[in-house]
C-alpha cells in the first residue's frame, strides 16, 4: 500500500475512534443515601444499586459520576441538570411534566408491621383508631392521605422495628427491607399484610440524548436485578434477597420449570 494509501486509512481509523459512538459518555448520577442498597463507603457513593448500575452500563460505553442528596433536591435538581439522572426514585404524575421516567431499576414492597398479639387489622381503614407510624416515602404518604389517617412520620434511616417494639406506636407503616425482621428479641415484630409493590425509576432529564436513552432503557431491561449482577448482589450479603426480586418481581421473565437458581455465596 502507497504512502497515500497508509495516511487516508489512518484518517479513516481515527474518525472511527473518536466519533461519539465510540465515545465513552459520563452520567452524573443523583441518588439518596438508603442501605444497604445506596450508602457511603469510604468516603464513596456505593451499594449494590450503585454497583449493579455502573456494571450494568459499562457494556454500553457509560461511566457514572455520583452525588448522593435528599431525594426532594433530586427531583428540584433534575430538569435543570443536562445530562443527569436521578436513581431509584418513585414515580410521580407531577414531576413527568419536567423529568423523563426512563426505566424501572428495583421493586418496593410498602406493608403493615405491628407486635405479635396486635389487635388484627385487615385493610388500611381499620388503622384509623391506633398510633401509625410511617416511613417518609411518598408512596405510603399518598395511601394514608387517601384513606384520611393520621400518622408520626419516622425518618428512612430511623431503627423502625426498635421504635415498633418500644411501643412508640400500634402500627408501623414501612418499605420491606432486607433482614428486617431477623434477629430481634422479644417482642416480636411480624408483617401483618402487604399494602402494596411499587417500583422505583431511573429519571432523567428531559433533554437526554436519544442515543444515551436507548442505552440505559436497554441495559436496565431487568432493572438493577439482571442476571449479570448476580455477584453483585451476592458481594453485599444480599444473594436471597436478590434471588427473591427475581422470583417475584413482574419485570423478571420467569425461568423455565426445574431451573434451579445457583446458591448465593
Amino acid at each position: 500500500m502507497s504512502l497515500l494509501g497508509r495516511l487516508i486509512g489512518s484518517a479513516a481509523l481515527l474518525g472511527v475512534l473518536s466519533s461519539p459512538a465510540c465515545a465513552a459518555q459520563q452520567l452524573q448520577i443523583f441518588a439518596e443515601a438508603d442501605p444497604p442498597f445506596i450508602e457511603l463507603r469510604d468516603g464513596r457513593p456505593g451499594g449494590p444499586y450503585i454497583e449493579a448500575l455502573q456494571a450494568l452500563l459499562q457494556a454500553h460505553g457509560v461511566s457514572l459520576r455520583v452525588t448522593l442528596m435528599p431525594r426532594r433536591r433530586i427531583a428540584a435538581t433534575l430538569p435543570n441538570s443536562p445530562g443527569s439522572c436521578g436513581l431509584a426514585l418513585n414515580f410521580s404524575p407531577g414531576e413527568a411534566e419536567t423529568i423523563s421516567y426512563v426505566a424501572r431499576v428495583a421493586p418496593v414492597k410498602l406493608a403493615v408491621y405491628a407486635l405479635k398479639g396486635a389487635p388484627p387489622v385487615r385493610n388500611i381503614e381499620d388503622l384509623r383508631p391506633y398510633r401509625v407510624g410511617a416511613v417518609e416515602i411518598a408512596d405510603l404518604s399518598d395511601l394514608l392521605g387517601a384513606a384520611d389517617i393520621g400518622y408520626e412520620p419516622v425518618s428512612p434511616v430511623a431503627q423502625r422495628v426498635g421504635m415498633l417494639q418500644r411501643k412508640r406506636f400500634d402500627y408501623l407503616l414501612s418499605d420491606e427491607r432486607p433482614g428486617m425482621l431477623e434477629g430481634q428479641g422479644e417482642p416480636q415484630v411480624q408483617r401483618v399484610f402487604v399494602l402494596a409493590q411499587v417500583d422505583r425509576w431511573l429519571a432523567c432529564h428531559p433533554g437526554l440524548a436519544p442515543a444515551l436513552l436507548g442505552s440505559l432503557r436497554q441495559a436496565l431491561q431487568e432493572g438493577l436485578f439482571a442476571e449479570s449482577v448476580r455477584p453483585v448482589w451476592a458481594r453485599a450479603g444480599l444473594g436471597r434477597y436478590y434471588e427473591r426480586v427475581r422470583q417475584e418481581w413482574e419485570l423478571i421473565p420467569k425461568p423455565p420449570a426445574g431451573y434451579v437458581p445457583r446458591r448465593p455465596r
